[in-house]
């Protein structure tokens, strides 16, 4: 299912003259305005040669149309999570698993901002994370479009919430490197986002490393997942592990049909009945991998299961092409990261997030 409303100039597919010339908020000369049109006439990304050589134009942009879909088969939306390789999108990826999620069994949508069939920004609300992934393209991060999409998302949220009967903080989260990232705050905060009390941390590890051996108690093992077999065992043990009922067997089932899912990259430990106490996913894209997610149930915790589960898991990864490793831990989560220190991982930077309290329709909200 698929819904259009047209944003900004309406039944137009790119800018025209007279809308440039009669932009009294921006002093450009003659020149420059008909250089500009004839950049964003091109129809393979168009925005950021213009917003290059003409930043001041980055607050006027406009998209044409705007539509949300409940399904997450167009490839645009997956090329736009890596449009800028120097600064790629915080969840680039490990995508698969947060796309797959239940997002589109609770009557959520993708919003998607085109201009001329090009996908320049794309947003969808979380419920399994209460969080609004959201991916601009690298041309636009910090341009007054963010607004647009936050403000959609807070939508969403408050929908949401409505539906489900939840009480929670939707959150916005982006890494503190982020291009643009003290505008992009601003336009989170112009909707009523405020900063949480605490952050993701990104840990890297670097594969031309030794790794250290992975150590499991007598009788346990690590294996794959038993593909659509295992499905409702594993539902099972990670709702145990998180402690929360959110993952579901459509979530699981659509994770084994994900183009990027691998298999070998699906593991399993268990003890000496054979019972899975224990799993660890991991995705690659390129030469990049990532762990996520990875549990162990709580009876059998402090056993140094997650830590054989990490340690093998890069060992896959680097077995696959792999030569660096991602893992985010929020950063209360001292027992996650000293795990992943001791595997060998280096913390590398921070995503900060923004809250807004949807139980406030008036959209007014308090410190976390």
């Amino acid at each position: 299912m698929e819904r259009h409303r047209h944003l900004g100039y309406q039944n137009s597919r790119v800018f025209s003259i007279n809308r440039l010339l009669n932009l009294t908020t921006v002093s450009l000369s003659m020149a420059d305005i008909l250089a500009a049109f004839s950049l964003l006439q091109q129809p393979r990304d168009p925005f950021s040669p213009v917003l290059r050589v003409y930043p001041s134009l980055r607050k006027i942009v406009r998209f044409c149309t705007m539509r949300t879909v409940t399904n997450y088969d167009d490839p645009q939306l997956n090329d736009l999570l890596n449009v800028d390789p120097e600064h790629p999108h915080i969840h680039v990826v490990d995508m698969p698993y947060r796309i797959t999620s239940i997002w589109q069994d609770h009557d959520c949508e993708i919003g998607i901002w085109e201009r001329a069939s090009q996908v320049v920004a794309w947003a969808v609300f979380q419920p399994a994370w209460w969080n609004l992934d959201f991916v601009v393209h690298s041309a636009l991060r910090g341009s007054e479009i963010e607004q647009e999409i936050f403000a959609w998302g807070k939508e969403q949220m408050l929908k949401y919430s409505k539906r489900a009967g939840e009480e929670f903080w939707g959150s916005v989260e982006l890494f503190e490197d982020a291009p643009n990232a003290t505008q992009t705050i601003k336009n989170l905060e112009a909707v009523g986002f405020a900063p949480f009390d605490w952050s993701i941390i990104r840990f890297e590890l670097d594969l031309f490393q030794e790794l250290p051996r992975a150590q499991l108690p007598g009788g346990y093992k690590i294996r794959p997942l038993h593909g659509m077999g295992e499905v409702h065992t594993y539902v099972d043990l990670h709702r145990a592990a998180f402690g929360s009922e959110k993952m579901t067997s459509d979530w699981r089932t659509r994770i084994l049909r994900h183009s990027a899912y691998r298999s070998e990259f699906d593991l399993i430990v268990e003890n000496s009945e054979n019972a899975p106490v224990g799993f660890c996913v991991c995705w690659q894209r390129g030469n990049v991998g990532q762990i996520e997610p990875l549990g162990v149930h709580p009876d059998c915790q402090g056993m140094g299961l997650g830590g054989a589960l990490e340690i093998s898991a890069c060992q896959i990864l680097k077995s696959g092409g792999v030569d660096l490793i991602k893992v985010d831990h929020a950063s209360f989560n001292e027992k996650a990261i000293a795990l992943s220190l001791k595997t060998g991982f280096r913390r590398r930077k921070e995503a900060r997030r923004y809250y807004v309290d949807v139980n406030k329709q008036d959209g007014d909200s308090h410190a976390g």
